[in-house]
């Protein structure tokens, strides 16, 4: 394979630092879009703890967005390290940058796969049951914090016998007509699918950033001054 690789490591590194350049700002996306998942998700924390809600909606309102904000934060420091070693030409150091970079691609690819399947996955009937149960609970408040949050009254048409949890004022309910379930799954799918979305296509680039990786190992293995 080394016939086929450039003469020089120059031509290796090069695009592998504009790729680790790429990756950082994808990086910082990927911070931004934890950090806004984060946010939003945690409307649903006392919802998440009422009693009997399922671990899928725990999973989907917790690990998805915090190991989102992980990978971002991680991917960063670690297209930083690529860089150098990179440009310092730095084998032991471009080999624990590609192992790193393999693991963190296998992580990427399984957040990734975990938010667009909640987002293919019709989980409404779960939440549904979840929301009526806490209804007639004495938790009921955080069905009313969350239709205030998302300004929507009741679940849905099956759900009108909870009015008197819809926000409220001068006496008069609030948002009557606008369910619950239209906004809640669309907001909830929206954010899952950019998710998934921002999860495969950084996974391309790095796989690219992966290839120029072993590639330089391997010219500078070649090379006389690591024979």
């Amino acid at each position: 394979m080394a016939e086929y690789l450039p003469s020089t490591p120059r031509y290796l590194k090069v695009p592998l630092i504009i790729l680790n350049v790429i990756l950082w700002l994808l990086g910082l996306v990927l911070v931004i879009i934890g950090s806004i998942c984060v946010g939003f998700f945690s409307k649903f924390k006392e919802f998440t703890e009422a009693a009997g809600v399922s671990d899928a909606i725990k999973s989907m309102s917790v690990s998805v967005p915090a190991g989102v904000l992980s990978i971002g934060l991680f991917f960063m420091v670690l297209t930083i390290a690529g860089c150098v070693v990179a440009y310092k030409e730095k084998m032991v150091g471009l080999v624990f940058y590609t192992v790193l970079m393999l693991v963190l691609l296998v992580v990427l690819i399984g957040i990734g796969g975990e938010a667009l399947t909640y987002h293919d996955d019709d989980i409404a009937n779960e939440v549904a049951q979840n929301w009526i149960s806490i209804s007639n609970s004495n938790q009921s408040k955080a069905i009313t914090k969350l239709e205030s949050f998302f300004e929507c009254c009741c679940f849905n048409e099956n759900d009108l016998n909870n009015t008197y949890l819809c926000p409220t004022k001068e006496n008069k309910t609030l948002y009557n007509g606008t369910y619950c379930s239209d906004v809640i799954f669309e907001a909830v799918n929206s954010k899952l699918y950019l998710v998934g979305s921002a999860g495969v296509a950084i996974g391309v680039i790095e796989l690219v950033s992966l290839m120029f990786a072993l590639f330089l190992i391997v010219r500078l293995y070649k090379s006389n001054s690591y024979r």
